[in-house]
C-alpha cells in the first residue's frame, strides 16, 4: 500500500470510527483525556495500519481501552508524586533526622542540575547508565556530572557545618 493508499485508509477509519471511539473514552474519562485517547488511537492505527482488521471498531477500542489505563496508571503515579512532593517541600516539615538536615540543607544550596544527578543516582538507586538516559546524555557525562556534583555537596555541606560569622549590619538590626 502506498503512502496515499494509506492516508486515504486511516481518514475512512477516522471518519467512520472517531465518534464511537470518543463516545466511549468520554464516558471512562474527562473531556480532555478523551480527546487525547481518540489521538493516540488514531496515531497507532497509522502505525499498525496494516494490523487494523476490515471490522475495525472492536480493535480500536481495544487500543482506547489501552490507552485509557495509560492514563490512569500515569495519574496515579502523578497523584503519588503530589503526595510526596508535598510532604517534603519547605513550607512544611522535613520528614528526616537532625543529623539528615544538614544534607537536605546542603542539598537545596545546589543548582538543580546537580541535585537532579544525586538525587538520581544515590536516592532513587539508578545506575550510571539508566540516570544517563533521565538526564538524556552519555554514561560518561554522567560520570563526570556526578563527580562534580559531588565535589558541590562536599562544599556545601562545611558552608552548612560554618557558622556565619556576625556582621556589623548583623548587629545593628
Amino acid at each position: 500500500m502506498d503512502e496515499d493508499e494509506r492516508r486515504a485508509r486511516l481518514e475512512a477509519l477516522y471518519a467512520a470510527h472517531a465518534p464511537e471511539v470518543l463516545v466511549y473514552a468520554r464516558r471512562r474519562a474527562d473531556q480532555a483525556t478523551a480527546a487525547d485517547v481518540l489521538s493516540d488511537v488514531f496515531v497507532v492505527a497509522w502505525r499498525r495500519l496494516d494490523d487494523v482488521p476490515p471490522d475495525a471498531l472492536p480493535w480500536l477500542l481495544g487500543c482506547a481501552r489501552r490507552a485509557l489505563l495509560n492514563y490512569q496508571r500515569a495519574d496515579r503515579r502523578r497523584s503519588r508524586l503530589v503526595v510526596r512532593v508535598t510532604a517534603n517541600t519547605p513550607g512544611t516539615p522535613l520528614s528526616v533526622e537532625p543529623r539528615e538536615h544538614r544534607l537536605v540543607q546542603a542539598l537545596a544550596m545546589l543548582k538543580e542540575r546537580d541535585r537532579e544527578v544525586l538525587l538520581l543516582t544515590a536516592w532513587e538507586g539508578l545506575t550510571t547508565r539508566q540516570a544517563a538516559r533521565v538526564l538524556g546524555c552519555s554514561p560518561q557525562a554522567l560520570k563526570v556530572r556526578a563527580h562534580r556534583a559531588r565535589r558541590r555537596l562536599a562544599d556545601a555541606l562545611l558552608a552548612v557545618d560554618t557558622p556565619t560569622p556576625l556582621t556589623m549590619e548583623a548587629c545593628n538590626d
